[in-house]
């Protein structure tokens, strides 16, 4: 279980997009603050609608604040097709009944979701260092 998450999402009770870009604050030490993390508020749970994940908006909110805008489109299209290939879907209405957890609640689907993301920044970061 990744530390980062469980500290937010299950200890503290931040939703999965507040999650997202706090477990990447710490993972990559960016400088957010708590405005940041107010900002994503309204994006959990599909933006309380089961829309889109709010795993996927904190996860295009953390590309968004590493990489220019410049890079950003193809970054936020591969995230996006990267996590609907894992998930099967990047809305909450489609993703909950499969992955969603009784007891973890939607622990499974902000790791998953990180795990892309990081993997994503790692390579385009390798790719800008070339």
């Amino acid at each position: 279980m990744n530390e980062f998450i469980k500290k937010y999402y299950l200890d503290q009770g931040y939703n999965c997009a507040e999650t997202m870009l706090l477990a990447a604050r710490d993972l990559y030490n960016l400088s957010i603050d708590e405005t940041h993390i107010k900002i994503l508020s309204g994006f959990g749970g599909g933006m309380y609608e089961e829309d889109i994940c709010g795993a996927i908006s904190g996860g295009v909110a953390v590309l968004s604040f590493i990489f220019s805008k410049d890079e950003l489109g193809p970054l936020v299209i591969e995230f996006k097709q990267e996590t609907r290939k894992k998930l099967s879907s990047i809305d909450c209405k489609e993703i909950k009944p499969i992955h969603r957890d009784k007891e973890l609640g939607c622990n499974n689907v902000i790791e998953n979701t990180f795990n892309t993301l990081v993997k994503i920044i790692k390579e385009n970061k390798k790719r800008q260092n070339s």
